[in-house]
């Protein structure tokens, strides 16, 4: 059994977005560190906690790291602790709770029984891939699914991450193909991992996940699916901005959109690319300064 170190901050909100935003912060320490931010309280909106958790007592260049990640100041040390003989990364998970947005309940192995009869449950540990609910976009994703009415037959998670919106949309739309991509091999293993967690086929057929490790939408396989009549584009607002128009190419006619991973003060320009781009804006959620955007073809 490894032993599984943590190393914990609070942060501010500010702070949190941006630690969300750093792809790969800690890549360079081996075994890569797992980053996890959460909300303290929805009373304390402004209040975040980032914990580290580590395989083996973490260096000093490691905890240095993190303090720089936080952005602290230098006389505040973060805590460090080890963590009792478990698994650890599911000891990862600590202090997260379920996650309760829309249709769905997001939630760890341990927590299955917090699932309410009337949600949808999907089992996303933490993990190398980003995508567990547990972030505003994710979470935002998933109440702007809830939300769709006619249900789509051909969908793509764009920046699949965890899989976990691809998951999603196919407990809700059976009948639908689905496709997921994302340039990280890694983050397809982890997608692979999670079709099988929650008894998701991965295939070409209705019911099943189309895993596919690409740069944006540049794979024969997503070409030759689309057009798509849903499609999930949680990433950041530079390729959000710079894929809008081949996004846009394989939206079908009346089709929707859900565009994620931006911040307040980016959304105007992000929508502005897609209404360029010839689709129409039909909802916008602020949610908390991680805005949701839902856009369509009308022709």
């Amino acid at each position: 059994m490894k032993d599984c170190w943590k190393i914990s901050l609070p942060v501010a909100k500010a702070d949190a977005d941006r630690i969300v935003q750093s792809e790969n912060a800690l890549s360079a320490f081996e075994p890569v560190p797992v980053v996890v931010v959460t909300e303290i309280s929805p009373e304390r909106p402004n209040d975040y906690r980032l914990d580290v958790f580590v395989e083996n007592e973490p260096s000093a260049t490691l905890v240095a790291a993190v303090r720089t990640l936080a952005g602290v100041h230098a006389g505040e040390n973060p805590l460090v602790e080890k963590l009792p003989d478990d698994d650890w990364v599911t000891m990862s998970q600590a202090g997260l709770d379920p996650v309760h947005a829309g249709r769905f309940t997001v939630h760890v192995a341990a927590d299955r029984d917090q699932v309410p009869k009337e949600n949808i449950g999907l089992q996303i540990e933490a993990s190398r891939a980003f995508g567990t609910g547990h972030h505003a976009t994710t979470a935002g994703c998933l109440r702007a699914l809830s939300n769709v009415k006619e249900p789509p037959q051909n969908i793509l998670d764009l920046g699949t991450g965890t899989g976990l919106l691809a998951i999603a949309a196919t407990k809700l739309f059976p009948a639908a193909r689905v496709a997921a991509s994302d340039i990280d091999p890694v983050s397809i293993e982890v997608g692979r991992e999670n079709l099988d967690v929650n008894a998701v086929r991965e295939g070409d057929d209705a019911g099943s996940v189309k895993l596919v490790v690409a740069d944006g939408l540049d794979d024969e396989n997503l070409a030759r699916r689309a057009p798509y009549d849903l499609i999930f584009a949680n990433i950041l607002a530079g390729p959000l901005i710079d894929m809008s128009g081949s996004i846009a190419g394989v939206l079908a006619p009346g089709g929707s959109l859900i565009l994620a991973g931006l911040l307040t003060d980016q959304a105007g320009d992000v929508l502005a690319a897609y209404e360029k781009a010839g689709l129409t804006p039909t909802d916008h959620d602020p949610n908390r300064g991680w805005p949701i955007l839902v856009m369509t073809r009308i022709s």
